[in-house]
């Protein structure tokens, strides 16, 4: 922090009153209201209160203008570490004041600026709304053109906002005598969008689950075969057992016959039975996969879901499945 107190705020405070006669145009309650705030502004910054310094050197300015208040905004923007404020206070305080600014003073203030300058960065804006007005750190900056803005360095919140537009905020870190350059794309406000965000964005229609009808038909299929599979098993080795006792009594050529034909036709139908199974089991996923997912709501203009059509063909010689997609 610099010195709280400086003599050039009193010598401000006491050159005030040349005030008066260059109002002489002016309202007196103008200049009285100039005068007292001004005092009361050198009170508050020489007790550190700075914001209230501030606020009634601003309000002093409002009411009586004069280039010397710059000088009284600089010195306290410096204290409140408001660089960029008090670039703009003594730059106008020079400006303003010409060839009336005493040489010491001249001197006092570009040593200031000096040591200000490297702590301000300046901010370029391309914004896609006319007329948009940029707030930094809660403070109105007023609209927004050509020029850049000067910012203190340090973490600071900007806001941009127009006319029929949501406001858009960023905070920045910004490092003293850099040169940015942002741009904001404001939204519209009540829903609408720019053709950016339009461009930007896809939509989706509306779907439904797919039906899981030839997964659950070829599931009960596979379940069916499976379960005639294993009984065809069972008899296969029941008739094979018949047949192995046919074979201890060697004069019974008949029976020995019989007992081989019904042990390898069961054994077929068994073997024909599991094929099917594997067969329905292989259908069924293929449907499982085929029915996975969504699809459109719209069944009209939606292609419709594959159907899987699984049927059974048992004959006297064969058995299997006969399937359509």
């Amino acid at each position: 922090m610099r010195p709280v107190f400086r003599l050039g705020l009193l010598l401000c405070a006491l050159s005030f009153t040349a005030l008066a006669p260059r109002a002489a145009h002016a309202q007196s309650n103008g200049v009285d209201e100039g005068r007292t705030r001004f005092t009361r502004g050198i009170d508050l910054y020489k007790e550190g209160n700075f914001h209230a310094a501030l606020a009634e050197f601003r309000a002093a300015y409002a009411a009586a203008p004069s280039y010397r208040i710059h000088y009284n905004l600089g010195q306290t923007l410096y204290q409140l570490q408001d660089y960029a404020g008090a670039v703009r206070a003594f730059e106008q305080y020079v400006r303003e004041g010409g060839d009336k600014v005493e040489a010491d003073r001249k001197r006092e203030v570009d040593a200031d600026l000096e040591k200000l300058r490297p702590r301000v960065a300046q901010i370029s804006f391309t914004v896609n709304a006319q007329g948009a007005e940029v707030s930094i750190d809660e403070e109105p900056r007023g609209k927004l053109g050509k020029e850049a803005l000067l910012v203190s360095a340090g973490r600071r919140r900007i806001a941009v906002t127009a006319s029929g537009f949501q406001t858009e905020t960023r905070v920045l870190d910004v490092a003293g005598t850099q040169r940015l350059e942002l741009t904001f794309e404001l939204k519209p406000i009540g829903g609408g969008s720019s053709s950016a965000t339009r461009a930007n964005t896809t939509e989706y229609p509306a779907t439904h689950p797919k039906s899981r009808t030839p997964f659950y038909v070829g599931l009960v299929t596979t379940g069916v075969l499976g379960a005639g599979t294993v009984v065809m098993a069972i008899v296969a080795s029941s008739k094979h057992a018949d047949y192995q006792k046919a074979l201890d009594v060697p004069n019974d050529k008949q029976r020995i016959d019989d007992a081989r034909s019904s042990t390898k036709t069961a054994a077929l139908v068994g073997d024909l039975l599991g094929g099917a199974t594997l067969l329905a089991g292989g259908l069924t996923i293929l449907a499982f996969v085929l029915t996975s997912g969504d699809e459109p709501a719209n069944a009209a203009s939606a292609t419709p879901p594959a159907r899987v059509v699984i049927r059974p063909v048992v004959g006297p010689t064969a058995a299997g499945l006969s399937g359509t997609f």
